[in-house]
């Protein structure tokens, strides 16, 4: 144990302040001393302390204080509302700016895919007719189309005038004569468009 010096013996001299320093130090259970010198003293992060110079404001310059800070809140409101309507007007801005983007986009890709042939032959047909009431389109393949089935309906013509001959139908033996004749139609002929070139 440390010998305590001349000025701790002389505060410990009266019994408050001896009773008050064995307080102090006690231990034990869970009380826990807080040593405050006074208990009627404000902290000085609190917002009723004020500083020695603003505890003597009185009078009328307490109302210019007071019309002071309700300026001040006021300036600060307004100012946090227009900082809340540049955040706003600025996300609003970037919306409609990447919406009219993506527009110009769409308009460029549909620009892009209807200059470029091969960019849509998926949806063109696979044959050279119309699916709904086949007829042949108007292009080279459809007039080369167009010329083949004429030509196998052509050689159906002529297989069936070769059969007729062979198997002499319409040839009566008592007359001698035929009966009704067997004739070909005309060969047909390939537009001019079918000899243009398929792109």
């Amino acid at each position: 144990m440390e010998p305590r010096s001349r000025s701790s013996r002389h505060a410990l001299s009266t019994r408050d302040n001896l009773e008050k320093e064995r307080l102090r130090h006690r231990s034990g259970g869970y009380f826990r001393y807080e040593g405050i010198r006074n208990p009627i003293d404000v902290a000085a992060n609190c917002p009723s302390y004020l500083k020695p110079k603003e505890r003597m404001t009185a009078g009328p310059y307490c109302e210019e204080i007071n019309y002071f800070e309700r300026e001040t809140k006021k300036i600060v409101k307004d100012e946090m509302t227009e900082a809340k309507r540049a955040v706003t007007y600025n996300r609003e801005e970037h919306r409609w700016r990447c919406i009219n983007s993506k527009d110009h986009a769409q308009d460029a890709r549909v620009d892009r895919m209807m200059k470029d042939p091969m960019m849509g032959r998926k949806n063109v047909s696979g044959q050279p007719f119309n699916l709904v009431n086949h007829n042949y389109a108007t292009t080279p393949a459809g007039a080369q189309l167009e010329h083949h089935d004429n030509m196998i309906r052509y050689r159906s013509k002529v297989r069936e005038a070769s059969l007729a001959m062979r198997n002499h139908i319409g040839f009566n033996p008592i007359i001698g004569e035929q009966t009704y004749g067997i004739s070909l139609p005309p060969q047909p002929k390939p537009s001019a468009m079918a000899f243009a070139q398929i792109p």
